[in-house]
C-alpha cells in the first residue's frame, strides 16, 4: 500500500542579492550587507493603510511570529481516499481585518424598488460598472460593494425569467426566439 504525502504550505523564497554600489562588495561584505538587509525587513512596523475594497491586496507578515501557522497535510492512499494528517494545523491567526466596504454584496442585499432601478438601467444600455456605482451610492448604509459582473448576472437572471414567462426557454435557437418576440 502506498501513501502519497502531500503538504501544502507557504514556501519562502530568500532573494540573496544586492544592487548598486554594494554589488562589488567582496563576498564576505556581500553576506553582511544581506543579513542586514533582512534583519531591517523583518523589523518593519506594520503601515496603517486604509483597506482596499479588492480582495487580493495583501501584505506579508513582518517577522515569523506573525505569520498564520495554519498548515494542511494530506495523505493520498492506493484507493484514492484523503487523509487529514493529525499534525496538520487549521487554525487561522494574524490576519488583516477586513473593510466593511470590501464585503461584496448580492442580489439577497437589493430592495425590490433597487432591482426594478437596475433593470430599468439595463434596459438604457448602462453599463454595470456604472450601476454598481450608483447602487452602491443609494445604499444607506456603507457597508460592502456590488462588483459590475454581479449586477450583469443579476440583470441574466431576470431576463431569463421573463423569457421563460412569455414561453421562450433556453433551449430555444435565435431564430426561434425572434419568432416569438415578432409574434407578440
Amino acid at each position: 500500500m502506498w501513501i502519497l504525502l502531500i503538504r501544502i504550505v507557504l514556501i519562502r523564497i530568500n532573494v540573496s542579492f544586492v544592487i548598486g554600489t554594494d554589488a562589488m562588495a567582496s563576498k564576505s561584505k556581500k553576506k553582511i550587507i544581506i543579513a542586514k538587509k533582512q534583519i531591517a525587513r523583518k523589523c518593519k512596523p506594520l503601515k496603517k493603510s486604509p483597506v482596499n475594497a479588492r480582495r487580493c491586496v495583501s501584505q506579508r507578515a513582518p517577522c515569523s511570529d506573525e505569520q498564520c501557522p495554519m498548515r494542511l497535510i494530506l495523505f493520498l492512499t492506493n484507493n484514492n481516499q484523503w487523509y487529514l494528517h493529525t499534525s496538520s494545523c487549521l487554525s487561522h491567526r494574524h490576519h488583516p481585518h477586513l473593510g466593511e466596504h470590501a464585503i461584496l454584496l448580492s442580489q439577497k442585499d437589493l430592495s425590490d424598488k433597487e432591482q426594478i432601478l437596475i433593470n430599468v438601467l439595463m434596459d438604457q444600455n448602462v453599463a454595470p460598472s456604472k450601476i454598481s456605482k450608483i447602487v452602491s451610492s443609494l445604499k444607506d448604509d456603507d457597508m460592502g460593494t456590488f462588483l459590475p459582473k454581479t449586477i450583469f448576472n443579476i440583470n441574466e437572471k431576470c431576463r431569463s425569467l421573463i423569457d421563460i414567462a412569455h414561453g421562450i426557454l433556453p433551449t430555444c435557437t435565435d431564430a426561434e426566439k425572434t419568432l416569438h418576440y415578432l409574434k407578440q
